[in-house]
């Protein structure tokens, strides 16, 4: 990245919390996904794990959601987000777009989040992972189902579940491949349905949290990751009108000479099985990413963080790369984010993650470039250190 010069790196403003988005129930929340709708001329924001209003003694939230959206017609980032709504229920407050069991024992489902999403033929499509348990003591482990697609058609008023596209974590364990077998084929508010799934034929390594990219280019690229912050980036992609279909994905499963290898279906993912490492298109540790073509460097940015590190950049001249030797550019130690930590000199092992950018986003024709970043201090206490901050990076 060393053609690639950063000017300056600063915190804007937040865009969550009781302030920002209060009166649609989300007072802490993470992530914060851009999805472009050219059909709406409209920008939707996906967030994670969200809170809504507290019980009196403020350590447990009243409501829990795992995926919901906000939205703005308002493309000028300069001040944050202008928000219009998010997609809610009858109440007004922000509707969980598909809905998680929040089941820990045995190991089953304990939430839905929000990963990316994008706009296909005039179609919104979201993509989540299914977690069945968090690891212990805060470090960045999580142990995916599988990850998922959900469909809105009609300009996100309703929803429904790709079924097809759903990348199944391996297990060894046969109870873990059922349960992502029978909650795959669930429909978006949990209930069984009659759908055929072929659970073992989905069965993907490295995909079960995806960010999918319009690669400009006649196919859609789907940047994946195991669960957890510890693994590689790794890619698939399709041809747009073949775009729900699980059998046209081809599979990037290492370079040679510096191009990328593609196989499709079964012999792509069987290949990255038999040697994951290789199709690494940015090594491990990764976690929480966004790709976006920027006019003003004539690259792909790749965005993503670094546990306990910080906000990376790798960039490529193609969208399947090779991408550069990835910098940080947003360190957890930044002075900005520094003031939100209650306790002076105590940086919070995941104080900062995210890194969600997009080239509707951007000023200057990618000279400035907007950035969602989520700052998390202690839950239990106060929204206040749980929710998306809106970061602004300025290239030379």
């Amino acid at each position: 990245m060393s053609e690639i010069k950063i000017k300056s790196v600063k915190y804007l403003t937040d865009v969550t919390g009781e302030k920002y988005t209060g009166k649609w129930d989300v007072y802490g929340t993470d992530l914060g996904a851009a999805v472009y709708s050219e059909k709406e001329k409209k920008m939707y924001f996906l967030f994670g794990d969200t809170i809504g209003d507290w019980e009196i003694d403020r350590t447990r939230p009243k409501v829990w959601r795992g995926c919901v959206a906000g939205y703005t017609s308002n493309l000028d980032f300069t001040n944050g987000i202008d928000w219009e709504g998010f997609v809610a229920d009858e109440k007004g407050h922000a509707r969980e777009l598909v809905i998680s069991h929040h089941c820990a024992a045995p190991h089953y489902e304990i939430s839905k989040i929000t990963q990316g999403g994008i706009e296909v033929n005039g179609n919104l499509y979201f993509f989540y992972e299914s977690i069945h348990h968090w690891g212990r003591g805060g470090t960045g482990d999580w142990y995916i189902n599988y990850g998922g697609v959900i469909k809105s058609s009609d300009c996100g008023k309703t929803f429904e579940k790709v079924h097809d596209l759903s990348w199944v974590e391996p297990t060894h364990d046969p109870q873990l491949l059922d349960n992502a077998a029978r909650l795959v084929k669930e429909d978006i508010n949990g209930n069984p349905t009659d759908v055929e799934f072929d659970v073992k034929s989905h069965i993907a390594p490295g995909f079960g949290q995806d960010y999918p990219a319009d690669g400009k280019d006649g196919y859609i690229y789907v940047y994946g990751r195991l669960g957890g912050r510890y693994c590689g980036i790794k890619l698939c992609r399709v041809k747009k009108e073949n775009f729900e279909t699980f059998s046209e994905y081809e599979y990037l499963t290492e370079y040679v000479d510096g191009q990328p290898v593609w196989k499709k279906y079964r012999e792509g993912i069987d290949a990255i099985m038999a040697n994951p490492d290789k199709a690494d298109i940015v090594p491990g540790p990764t976690a929480n990413m966004s790709v976006h073509y920027n006019e003003y460097l004539g690259k792909w940015l790749l965005f993503f963080y670094r546990q306990r590190v910080g906000i990376h950049l790798a960039v490529a001249d193609n969208p399947y790369g090779p991408f550069t030797e990835p910098e940080c550019v947003i360190p957890r130690e930044h002075p900005d984010l520094l003031k939100f930590y209650p306790v002076p000199g105590e940086i919070p092992y995941n104080g900062l993650y995210g890194g969600f950018a997009h080239e509707k986003m951007n000023r200057e024709g990618g000279k400035i470039v907007p950035i969602l970043v989520s700052n998390w201090y202690n839950f239990s206490k106060t929204s206040r250190f749980y929710g998306s901050r809106m970061f602004e990076i300025e290239f030379e």
